[in-house]
């Protein structure tokens, strides 16, 4: 299959990508780069590719075992461009579920991602989300 750096294709695999996180993680990560960073909205510091595999596995993964009985990360309002091979997604999510010890959660974000064309595909480079909370309650000083 040839690779097009069009929005079209960027937008399909943004919609795989959103499909394997909520529930196949193993093709969730094989958009990764292995260079990737990510900024998570619970996690202070930057996470290499690794290091956000562990985070996520911790929460969801383990046979079972997982904190999370469930989740789903849904994206709302997403904006995608292409510049040159490069692919920029943004928006807002919700990211909702159930913690094995208590009830339903769910967490308002914002987010962008960075993608590059390669020879195999759109690759994720960067990916960045916080809370809206911060962007809502003292926004502006009173």
């Amino acid at each position: 299959m040839a690779h097009a750096a069009t929005t079209q294709s960027l937008t399909e695999v943004f919609e795989d990508w959103t499909r394997a996180l909520n529930g196949d993680l193993d093709r969730f990560w094989s958009y990764f780069d292995a260079e990737s960073e990510t900024l998570d909205e619970d996690y202070p510091w930057r996470m290499t590719k690794d290091e956000i595999i562990d985070h996520i596995d911790f929460h969801a993964a383990g046979g079972g075992q997982g904190l999370w009985e469930f989740f789903q990360w849904v994206p709302r309002e997403v904006n995608v461009k292409v510049f040159g091979t490069t692919g920029h997604v943004s928006g807002f999510s919700t990211f909702r579920g159930k913690p094995r010890d208590c009830g339903f959660r769910q967490r308002f974000m914002g987010f962008t991602l960075t993608w590059y064309l390669s020879d195999d595909g759109w690759k994720l480079v960067c990916w960045h989300q916080s809370v809206l909370l911060g962007r809502i309650v003292g926004a502006s000083p009173s």
